[in-house]
This record gives structure tokens, sequence and C-alpha cells, in this order.
């Protein structure tokens, strides 16, 4: 049913998998930017080492504001 992670995806997979998640109203013209998102993704994930990362490899995201930030 899914597809390998090196196969490309079609307009009708990606609204199939939209409306899996309950995103069953998207419009047609937010498809092609979801299909291109998701197919980046995918290859990117596919390059990744997966067998060698460890959960100390997750890249930390730290946001830091000056103490005179006055926001």
């Amino acid at each position: 049913r899914h597809h390998m992670m090196n196969e490309s995806l079609t307009l009708d997979e990606v609204r199939r998998m939209a409306a899996e998640i309950g995103m069953t109203r998207l419009a047609d013209e937010y498809l092609q930017p979801l299909l291109r998102a998701t197919n980046v993704a995918r290859a990117r994930r596919k390059a990744l080492p997966l067998g060698e990362i460890t959960p100390a490899d997750e890249p930390a995201h730290v946001f830091h504001l000056p103490a005179d930030d006055k926001r």
C-alpha cells in the first residue's frame, strides 16, 4: 500500500495520505506543494545514515533572548 522511500508519490496518493490523517478538505491547489514537500522529505530521510544515528545526534533547537530584551 505504501511506497518505498525511493519512489515518488502521485497526487492521488498524497490526497489519500492527507485524508488518512484527517485533511479531507485540503484544496487541490495545496496538493502539489504537499507532494513536493513529501518527496523532498522522503529523499532527505533516505540519504541519512539511520543505522549510525543515536538519540544524542538529534539536533537541539535552543532559543535565547538577551536579558535586556523588553518584549
